[in-house]
């Protein structure tokens, strides 16, 4: 991918003034990694910004890793009514620059999407609407060839937990939540418990409990799959370090998930203390696992992924963010990773953002996309690639 060097902080300033006091803060500069106070002009110019793991949105396993569409499947808007059900399809570039976005016909449920999935001529986002519901469609090439289906499904007992597919089975992970004890009062229970909805016969069934267990009882975490594995980071336990913790599991076309083991503790290497963002974006592709943003986050980390097992490798802070951002959607392709929409400390965005990873693993500085912006300011984003 060739990038416009000489000309992208001016871009970036231009694009981002209207309505908002830019200043210094458009040098994106890798340096300062330890966070603190965000630019409040600079992220209000940005975007409108602010993913999923969860949840935030991110490129599903089972989709290609590299190509030349751009899938987006968008949940959030301005307005009194923020759901919405928007898709959209743009080409890329040989220079990595996204032309106009099609609209496509819209999904059938209104709001975020959480996780999502390519799996057996389908693909399969899991949205928060009707408590919990899935919605699929026929896909090939990368072109939607169906009508949209969908259901509302069954919910695990407690609240607080993590969503993701194992090829068109959708996984509900952990989660916590109050119960009435014998003397009439309450206590908190973690759940560790991993239950399966399967895909069968053009729907999905009840829940059934895994053979496999989280390590411990956990809500609140965020979650991406990647390359046959998904990883868990974050989120509340009874372990008082969780926030920084990440496991890994190989996913399980039986179980729906494997083993999940800590690979690494998450830690800022600038200030080398644990790194626990609130609603954070999770990347994964092309042997590439980054931490981007979250609520009133700016700070990048990245580290490598390692194929046979899909451990994770020493951390590295990389070029942080313009501004705060999360809700974004996050493809990592050419050894470029993209942040599609996203919320930041006011407002959404309709900007598409990118930095390159050069070979020793540092990452450039943050550009505007120089072709389209969304077709409106949205959060809750999943982006594809094909």
């Amino acid at each position: 991918m060739r990038t416009r060097r000489g000309s992208r902080t001016k871009l970036l300033a231009l694009a981002l003034a209207p309505g908002a006091v830019v200043g210094c803060a458009v040098t994106f500069a890798p340096g300062d990694y330890a966070g603190g106070a965000v630019d409040a002009g600079a992220v209000d110019a940005l975007a409108a910004p602010d993913v999923v793991a969860g949840d935030a949105g991110v490129a599903p396993d089972g989709a290609p890793a590299a190509g030349r569409r751009l899938l987006v499947i968008a949940g959030e808007k301005d307005g009194p009514e923020t759901a919405t059900n928007d898709v959209w399809l743009a080409s890329i570039d040989d220079d990595g620059d996204i032309g106009p976005f099609e609209v496509l016909p819209p999904g059938l449920f209104r709001g975020a999407p959480v996780t999502a999935s390519v799996a057996s001529g389908r693909l399969f986002v899991a949205m928060r609407a009707l408590g919990r519901s899935v919605e699929h469609v026929a896909i090939a090439a990368g072109v939607l060839t169906s009508a949209w289906q969908g259901q509302a499904i069954e919910q695990p007992p407690f609240g607080g937990y993590g969503q993701v597919f194992s090829g068109s089975s959708l996984l509900a992970l952990g989660g916590g939540g109050e119960v009435m004890t014998d003397d009439g009062g309450t206590q908190f229970v973690w759940d560790d418990t991993i239950r399966v909805a399967r895909f069968e016969d053009g729907g999905f069934g009840a829940l059934e409990p895994s053979p496999t267990r989280l390590p411990l009882g956990i809500q609140g975490m965020t979650m991406v799959p990647y390359a046959g594995f998904v990883y868990l980071f974050g989120g509340d336990s009874a372990a008082g370090d969780q926030r920084s913790r990440v496991y890994v599991a190989r996913l399980d076309p039986t179980a729906g998930v494997g083993e999940l083991e800590e690979t690494t503790r998450v830690v800022n290497p600038a200030t080398s203390q644990p790194h626990t963002p609130s609603s954070p974006i999770l990347c994964a592709g092309e042997g590439r696992f980054v931490i981007a943003g979250g609520t009133s986050s700016d700070i990048v980390l990245s580290s490598t992924i390692d194929g046979a097992d899909g451990s994770l490798g020493p951390w590295r802070a990389v070029t942080k963010l313009p501004g705060a951002l999360r809700a974004a959607g996050c493809v990592i392709y050419d050894d470029t990773v993209h942040l599609v929409g996203g919320f930041g400390v006011t407002s959404r965005t309709d900007r598409i953002i990118r930095a390159r990873f050069a070979a020793d693993g540092t990452l450039g500085e943050w550009e505007l996309s120089s072709g389209e912006k969304l077709p409106g300011p949205r959060s809750g984003v999943i982006a594809l690639t094909f």
